[in-house]
């Protein structure tokens, strides 16, 4: 059976010391963004130049992909195993306490969050969510300074790093920031042998950007979704085949696993030895279903079959188990261990 471990022959007594590494902390670090999700519901349609449209509920809620992923894996092992990395502006609103309050709620380790204090007038990154009550959705992104994070700056996070060494630790990490930030996170997990999980999303809003340099360093795991395969590839990703061909090119590259998400068509995973199709579960759909979050729920239970050793196959497919049960629930809870369909 193949494992997706660092060495596929471990013996029973290094998976017995592994698992009872999973009660040491850190786990994981989590380097992303943490944003403001404006989430409107009950639209009859969209507003058309000078139309007002009255909607029928707001929520407003703490997003920004490193702090979904943070929170759905923190979900999954025990109180202070993940630590996010990250940075807020202190705004004179107070808006910067919903994604912070709702990692503490999470029982996630905060010291390595910067928050600028310096520019109160600022706002943090808002993500705004339409949807009409025919299912038709559509969103803004309003780009703030929580995504400014510098090398200079992510270097204070050594220690942690040098932990998740200590315990076989893993990084999990976005594109919300800076590209040279994030090869700069990469640089500093490949020094210490760590295992990185990217997920693409939050990319440059620039229509032409080198991704090149990424894929400098080793990526134990990289999860686009087809749109942003597409992108750092250029390759349309719409079916399984087209799919081998965007994730050969990035196993080129020296990337270990590949997973592409694809919607209502579950996920299509690679690696030097495999390639299979994952679909996705079958579920009924309820009329406010929100795709936003499902790829986030992905990543953390990938990170969980990685912290078992479990074969990347099994792995994937309840990974995409997850997404699916994200998508049919309301709002971004993480999906929790007992939930039945997991047994």
């Amino acid at each position: 059976m193949w494992l997706w471990s660092q060495s596929s022959e471990r013996t029973a007594g290094n998976r017995l010391k592994n698992f009872m590494q999973l009660n040491k902390k850190p786990l994981a670090a989590v380097i992303g963004a943490l944003n403001i999700d404006l989430i409107i519901h009950g639209l009859p349609h969209f507003a058309s130049p000078g139309d007002q449209v009255n909607g029928q509920t707001v929520y407003l809620s703490p997003g920004g992909k490193g702090r979904n992923i943070a929170a759905m894996l923190s979900a999954w092992l025990k109180p202070g195993q993940v630590s996010m990395v990250g940075k807020l502006v202190q705004d004179r609103h107070g808006l910067y306490r919903i994604p912070l309050h709702s990692l503490t709620e999470a029982r996630i380790e905060t010291q390595y969050i910067i928050l600028d204090q310096a520019r109160p007038d600022n706002l943090p990154t808002l993500s705004i969510f339409l949807n009409t009550t025919d299912g038709q959705r559509a969103s803004y992104y309003l780009p703030g300074k929580n995504e400014s994070l510098t090398p200079e700056e992510l270097d204070r996070a050594q220690p942690l790093f040098e932990q998740l060494a200590a315990n076989r630790g893993i990084v999990v990490l976005s594109l919300e920031m800076p590209l040279r930030t994030a090869c700069h996170a990469l640089s500093l997990a490949a020094d210490l042998g760590l295992r990185v999980m990217l997920d693409p999303g939050g990319q440059p809003p620039e229509e032409q950007v080198d991704f090149s340099p990424l894929f400098e360093y080793p990526i134990f795991l990289i999860k686009p979704n087809e749109l942003e395969a597409e992108r750092l590839m250029g390759i349309k990703v719409t079916d399984f085949a087209s799919a081998r061909q965007a994730a050969s090119l990035l196993l080129d590259w020296g990337v270990q696993h590949v997973v592409i998400t694809h919607g209502k068509h579950g996920a299509y995973a690679f690696s030097n030895t495999d390639g299979f199709p994952v679909p996705a579960s079958d579920f009924p759909v309820p009329p406010r279903a929100e795709s936003t979050g499902c790829g986030d729920q992905v990543l953390a239970l990938l990170c969980i079959g990685a912290f078992h050793d479990k074969p990347f196959r099994d792995a994937c497919q309840k990974a995409v188990l997850a997404g699916s049960l994200q998508y049919r629930q309301p709002g971004l809870a993480p999906i929790l261990p007992n939930n039945p369909h997991f047994n």
